[in-house]
């Protein structure tokens, strides 16, 4: 009769874990299902992502007039220019931004305040790409080319680099040589990051079962931030397959990362609008609705957003206007007719 107390046992204590697991299932569920009726709205900076081509081709005076305007009206503080990549060596050939200068002088007569970043970066050597940041050449080389971008008139640097793993003292390196530039010129030093591991020590261990996974601790969270002026987190690509799961983690993550980083650099929370259908990135979950629902929870309670706060849109050219509108209504505070009722739809 033991064998049979054992499996009735065991089966009882499956059965109650399950309960106890669906029961929390549904609480995030009901949770996290709709936006709050309230949103904490901007009272800080706001960036975005933009395209290579404004650096690397001719415009017409037409384009830079949209482009100004749009980011007049949707509040946009920082714009990461995408200028690279970075070839292995940590160069970036001047051919391929000749517009550069041009991209500066047009958007400057249109918005003085704006700061222009240029993007720089490159897929890693440990992630497959030809960037090997354990030379300590070539991590000069990119400084060197982050002073090309200052002296062309760029208001700061924004570095990219995928991917980098919790603790990699190398970009602390480069951090730390990019700031001795940026700092005694008045310029942005800011860097794209990565999620935070949900507890503590546990990033290592989701690592053993996803290789690519690059969850941050806070510890190095704290590090990174003393290093910049400005954060951007890469909130997205979570291979989560539901927008109320999307936004339970987002609004888990904005909490967590807003802890770790404290008052050491502006924090910009990266909210994805682009529609290219992954293994890890589904649009429909993981979406401008979806990221701001998240983002409300985080900030449920805060009469505004904090001013050392904002978001970061990725990316300028994946953004229509609907996603613009809601932004507006949202984010801005912007009334924006009948677009907050879609946003709160499961």
């Amino acid at each position: 009769m033991g064998w049979r107390k054992t499996v009735l046992v065991l089966a009882l204590g499956v059965t109650v874990a399950g309960a106890a697991v669906g029961a929390f299932v549904g609480v995030v569920y009901l949770r996290y299902r709709a936006a709050p009726a309230v949103m904490a709205h901007s009272a800080g900076p706001n960036a975005v992502w933009a395209a290579h081509r404004w650096v690397g081709e001719a415009q017409p005076a037409a384009a830079y007039d949209r482009l100004a305007g749009a980011l007049r009206d949707n509040r946009i503080s920082d714009v990461f220019f995408h200028v690279g990549p970075l070839a292995a060596d940590g160069t970036i050939d001047p051919a391929r931004y000749p517009n550069a200068g041009t991209l500066v002088a047009e958007i400057k007569r249109r918005l003085p305040a704006l700061r222009l970043q240029a993007w720089i970066g490159q897929r890693e050597a440990r992630g497959g790409g030809p960037l090997d940041l354990d030379d300590a050449a070539v991590r000069r080389r990119i400084v060197a080319t982050a002073q090309r971008f200052l002296d062309v008139g760029f208001d700061g640097i924004h570095y990219n680099f995928e991917p980098l793993f919790d603790g990699d003292r190398r970009l602390l390196d480069l951090l730390d040589a990019t700031a001795a530039l940026t700092g005694p010129r008045g310029r942005v030093l800011s860097v794209a990051t990565y999620e935070v591991e949900p507890l503590p020590g546990s990033g290592g261990l989701i690592g053993l079962a996803f290789p690519e996974a690059s969850l941050w601790s806070r510890a190095y969270y704290a590090e990174v931030a003393g290093r910049v002026d400005q954060v951007a987190v890469m909130l997205y690509d979570t291979a989560l397959p539901r927008r109320w799961l999307f936004s339970a983690f987002a609004a888990d993550q904005v909490a967590a990362i807003r802890r770790a980083v404290g008052d050491r650099a502006t924090l910009f929370i990266g909210v994805p609008t682009y529609a290219e259908r992954r293994w890890n990135f589904d649009p429909a979950a993981e979406n401008m609705a979806s990221a701001l629902a998240g983002i409300a929870h985080a900030l449920d309670g805060e009469a505004a957003a904090p001013a050392d706060f904002g978001l970061a849109v990725y990316a300028h050219w994946t953004t229509d206007d609907a996603e613009w509108a809601l932004w507006r209504r949202r984010w801005l505070g912007v009334k924006d007719k009948g677009l907050d009722a879609a946003a709160r739809q499961p």
